[in-house]
């Protein structure tokens, strides 16, 4: 008998990984650093459905390639770029609960930062 209440907790506790909100993993999954030209990139693994990289962060002209973007996933990235930010947003299949604070991440084309919020995004410097 415990060993059925282990596995249920078990698959309890599986489904909570989905359930992180957006600011986290994006945070987590950001790697920058500098080009040999001194220019900095950006690379954003979040989650298993959304990777994309900003090429040229600060410079007037930032380049976005997204190499995975699923909308059925776990994180995806809204297709509308607002000012100098873009929203990292749950994709169809995470499970967000209840009570979630934030369904949403911004991250700055401007310094290549994770924000919780649009209006801290675009104070960026």
């Amino acid at each position: 008998m415990q060993a059925n209440a282990a596995l249920a907790l078990l698959a309890l506790a599986a489904p909570a990984a989905a359930i992180e909100e957006p600011y986290a993993a994006a945070v987590r999954g950001a790697k920058c650093e500098l080009d040999s030209a001194g220019a900095l990139g950006c690379r954003y693994r979040v989650g298993a459905s959304l990777e994309f990289v900003l090429l040229g962060v600060g410079e007037p002209e930032v380049r976005l390639d997204v190499l995975r973007d699923n909308r059925e996933g776990d994180y995806t990235l809204d297709p509308q770029q607002h000012g100098p930010c873009l929203f990292v947003r749950h994709g169809w299949s995470a499970q967000v609960g209840p009570g979630a604070e934030y369904h949403y991440a911004t991250v700055s084309t401007v310094n290549g930062l994770v924000y919780r919020t649009l209006a801290e995004c675009r104070r960026a410097r």
